[in-house]
């Protein structure tokens, strides 16, 4: 399981990436920012409890010490990322919103130091480097808008990819005393409960009731898009280190860019390809073995 674990972070950035297609159908339905958020979360929640329900009910106890943790992954990192990311794109470019949360892998490998003392290797700020410029050549910034109050604009992106950095520390801690299934699914409780608080709760319900016929698209669409790849991402940081989990979850901007291409004949430009290429090669940096470890026997 160990060597499959950089191929679970990869196919949940994948995964991540198709996320636009469920939000623009989510979008299109009449929901906005936040009940949009609180939809998605809330049927991806829904349908991991109901799954453990019928499978195996023993992954849903946890010990009361262990609330906190899940409070971190909860509030502190899927509640406070969707929220903070949501105001960012009402403040500013896509573009620019997707830049300051792909600064998660920054905050993570200083947590990852400083609280599971991870090394700080040449390797992996390199890869850092290389995936952050990546991301920023994919999306483009090019006359960026960071609207009209630039500092708080940022610190509210900085809070959005804060705030995704929390999951790969507090499920790092998680994923070694539970499943990834028991991980994800309070995670989304947690979450759906706070997102259901600010998101005019009798408003969506007549949405629902008036679009049931796309509800079942909708569900299943969180389910894949959201709650697999968080289960996949949980699973593999039982067994990989939290900052190389976060740098190889960059990848999310390239498949994002990729599904826009194929599904909704975007273009891609010259900067858009380095960035692509930059990112697939600190993937590639990440997977190499020091000098140490490919000389033993």
């Amino acid at each position: 399981m160990k060597r499959l674990a950089p191929l679970f972070v990869l196919m949940a950035s994948v995964l991540w990436g198709s996320m636009g297609i469920v939000t623009r159908y989510v979008v299109a339905i009449g929901f906005n920012t936040r009940q949009t958020a609180a939809v998605r979360i809330t049927s991806a929640a829904a349908v991991l409890i109901l799954f453990l329900l019928i499978t195996d009910r023993s992954k849903l106890k946890l010990r009361k010490e262990d609330f906190k943790w899940f409070l971190g992954t909860g509030l502190g990192s899927l509640f406070i990322n969707n929220l903070a990311y949501a105001a960012t794109v009402q403040r500013a470019s896509l573009s620019v919103a997707v830049v300051l949360l792909y600064t998660a892998p920054f905050f993570v490998m200083i947590m990852s130091v400083l609280f599971f003392k991870e090394k700080l290797t040449v390797q992996k700020i390199a890869a850092l480097f290389l995936s952050f410029a990546g991301c920023i050549l994919v999306v483009g910034l090019s006359g960026a808008n960071v609207g009209g109050n630039v500092i708080i604009t940022l610190l509210i992106g900085l809070s959005a990819g804060f705030g995704y950095s929390l999951y790969s520390i507090f499920g790092k801690v998680l994923m070694g005393r539970y499943e990834s299934l028991t991980v994800t699914v309070y995670t989304f409780i947690l979450a759906s409960l706070a997102s259901l608080v600010i998101a005019e709760p009798v408003s969506m319900v007549r949405i629902i009731a008036a679009n049931a016929e796309k509800m079942p698209v909708t569900v299943i669409g969180s389910v894949i898009t959201l709650a697999l790849p968080y289960i996949c991402y949980s699973a593999a940081l039982k067994y990989i280190e939290s900052s190389k989990a976060s740098i190889i979850a960059s990848f999310e901007v390239v498949a994002a860019s990729l599904f826009g291409v194929f599904l909704y004949h975007e273009l891609l430009d010259i900067y858009n390809i380095v960035g692509i290429v930059c990112v697939v090669a600190a993937l590639i940096i990440l997977q190499l073995k020091p000098k140490s470890e490919s000389g033993a026997p």
